[in-house]
């Protein structure tokens, strides 16, 4: 894969968004009603999903990116191996200044200097210039640019899920003032990247979860069958 390219993105995010909002109000009210009834949206979480347009640039193998030269992932618990993958986990992401936990496959490592690169300066700048222009390359919107938690959030938190830091369900957002938050859409997932910067080092979390539709066909299968075998 080639390196990633210093840029931002977060504009194109901002322009997706004020187009969308100008042709909805160029639609008839009723149109307008059915598309906030039928929103998809994933899990319980506040993140309506449909607002996230779908991309076909998207492809790859599971956690999708590749650092800049000199910049390597580590287990967040050890300075050995490259980051851990659980096919079912949980992380809380930001979302406007709220947490919203999400399930799914995760990865989650630190991002340091390489061994190979031992001279080389950490540069906060330079990971999320990268990250930036990764994402907008392949389809994705930026939705939290190190944007403060909202007022008492943080106490929230604490008191509807007191053991998430210790599960590790906060590692990608363990620091409050720097989050960067991504979010890409494709037709057969949902992947949400978000990583907190420090001085030295990068924590950050690759989330892919299934399209809610499939979770409703199969809902719909199961209360199809559940059904049939009512009648007999």
């Amino acid at each position: 894969m080639k390196n990633i390219v210093l840029i931002s993105a977060l504009s194109a995010f901002t322009l997706w968004s004020c187009s969308k909002k100008d042709n909805d109000q160029g639609k008839p009210q009723s149109e307008n009603t059915q598309n906030q009834n039928t929103s998809e949206v994933i899990s319980d979480t506040g993140y309506n999903i449909s607002k996230i347009p779908v991309t076909d640039k998207f492809y790859g193998t599971f956690p999708y990116f590749q650092l800049p030269e000199g910049y390597a992932f580590k287990d967040p618990n050890s300075y050995h191996g490259d980051g851990q993958t659980k096919d079912f986990d949980k992380e809380y992401f930001y979302d406007h200044g709220t947490y919203t936990a999400m399930e799914g496959k995760t990865f989650k490592a630190e991002i340091r200097i390489s061994e190979a690169f031992k001279d080389k300066k950490f540069s906060p700048l330079e990971i999320q210039k990268s990250f930036d222009e990764l994402i907008k390359n392949v389809g994705g919107v930026k939705i939290n640019t190190g944007e403060p938690l909202r007022e008492g959030e943080e106490e929230r938190l604490k008191k509807e899920d007191p053991e998430a830091y210790n599960l590790g369900y906060m590692h990608s957002c363990n620091n409050w003032k720097n989050v960067n938050t991504y979010i890409i859409r494709s037709a057969e997932k949902t992947v949400f990247v978000q990583y907190n910067l420090g001085k030295e080092q990068t924590s950050i979390t690759v989330l892919e979860a299934k399209p809610f539709e499939n979770k409703m066909s199969i809902i719909g299968e199961k209360t199809k069958t559940d059904s049939l075998k009512t009648k007999k």
